[in-house]
C-alpha cells in the first residue's frame, strides 16, 4: 500500500451540494470521495491545457498529419 501525505483545506460548497454531499456520502468516506472527484475533475483540466498546447503548436508550426501524431504517442506510450 502507497501512503500519501495529506493536508486539511477549508472548501465552501453550494449548499445544494453539500446537501447531497452529506445525503449520499458516507460521513467517513466523504474525504475520500472529494479527494477522487478532484483528481478526476484535475485530470479533465490537464488534459484540456494539453490540448490547447497541442493546437496551439499545430497553428504555429509546420503540419503534422494526424496518424503521425497518434503513431508518436501509442510508441511513447509503449515506452514508459
Amino acid at each position: 500500500m502507497v501512503c500519501f501525505m495529506a493536508a486539511k483545506v477549508n472548501l465552501v460548497l453550494d449548499d445544494e451540494v453539500k446537501e447531497a454531499l452529506d445525503d449520499l456520502i458516507p460521513a467517513g468516506e466523504r474525504s475520500r470521495f472529494a479527494n477522487e472527484a478532484l483528481r478526476a475533475q484535475l485530470t479533465l483540466v490537464r488534459r484540456r491545457l494539453a490540448i490547447e498546447k497541442l493546437e496551439a503548436l499545430r497553428r504555429a508550426g509546420p503540419h503534422v498529419p494526424t496518424a503521425e501524431v497518434l503513431l508518436a504517442l501509442r510508441e511513447s506510450r509503449d515506452t514508459e
